[in-house]
């Protein structure tokens, strides 16, 4: 069964006639008897009483007529949701939960102003989810870490998709303004034993940063455990604890300091699907690839 026969069946009931019929669809008559042939055919039913000055339905063809109805509004319904959401495009972005959202939203803010047509729907999770959810298509394109090194190591690098670096991060002890630590030029991992430290359990380098402090046996205290960056600066910036983590550009309150026998970097980037056929996913990646991220930050 086509949508045209379905078209052609409700033009005939409500003109009652082939050649009216024929004249509202601009289709030739035999066209158009061809085409409820192959639909009586098809229903194994005769659908019009044919032979009067007026064609009207058979008991089947009033029965159909319902059926029938429903199904061109359901395709009308269709076609103008569609339209809808064209003219409304959404784009569904992952960032890491261990990104500033100061930062995530000077760059969606900048965005939407050259693309006020596009509705921005965020989704925050773990590296690893972002992974998943890029793959399974749960979203269309992720802000996420892309490589992560410890000296001359390479602890994550991940080109399942295609990316496009934007930044790069060095991770550091981020102390309150108040701490002792905040007046040293750097400091040893020695120093953090029994340290109140606040844990960034969403972090790429957690499981990392445990084995390096456990080989050292050096034990921090951990007095909170937080799964978003900016509940961590907010700790820090109360002078609850201190934390490894990256170093952010513009944040009043916050020093941070290189731990000498600690050397993290990651590399900050933005990664979509291969083959992605998206218009707005092509020009949020290229957006991203020429935002001024240190503007950003601050």
């Amino acid at each position: 069964m086509d949508l045209y026969q379905i078209r052609y069946f409700l033009a005939i009931v409500e003109t009652g006639n082939f050649s009216r019929a024929s004249e509202r669809l601009f289709v030739s008559q035999p066209s158009l008897s061809t085409g409820i042939k192959k639909l009586e055919k098809e229903l194994g039913v005769s659908l019009f009483e044919r032979g009067g000055r007026r064609t009207v339905p058979t008991a089947a063809g009033r029965a159909f007529l319902a059926k029938a109805t429903v199904i061109m509004e359901q395709y009308e319904s269709a076609l103008h949701e569609l339209k809808g959401f064209d003219e409304q495009p959404t784009l569904r972005l992952g960032v890491l939960s261990t990104m500033r959202v100061a930062a995530l939203a000077t760059l969606v803010s900048t965005f939407q102003q050259h693309h006020p047509h596009v509705t921005v729907e965020l989704h925050d999770g773990s590296l690893e989810s972002l992974r998943t959810g890029l793959e399974q298509g749960d979203i269309d394109v992720a802000l996420t870490v892309l490589s992560m090194r410890t000296g001359c190591k390479t602890l994550v690098q991940d080109d399942s998709q295609v990316s496009t670096v934007l930044f790069q991060q060095p991770l550091l002890l981020a102390v309150p303004q108040s701490h002792p630590f905040a007046q040293r030029g750097s400091i040893r991992l020695a120093d953090l034993e029994g340290q109140p430290v606040i844990d960034r359990i969403n972090c790429e380098f957690f499981e990392a940063e445990c084995r390096v402090l456990e080989d050292a046996k050096v034990r921090p205290k951990v007095v909170y455990r937080a799964s978003h960056e900016e509940w961590v600066i907010s700790l820090l910036r109360a002078g609850l604890g201190i934390s490894i983590m990256p170093r952010w550009q513009g944040l009043a309150g916050i020093v941070y300091l290189p731990v000498m026998d600690l050397e993290l970097q990651r590399t900050i980037g933005v990664k979509w699907r291969q083959h992605q056929t998206s218009e707005i996913v092509e020009q949020f990646c290229h957006f991203a690839a020429s935002h001024d991220w240190n503007a950003a930050e601050s």
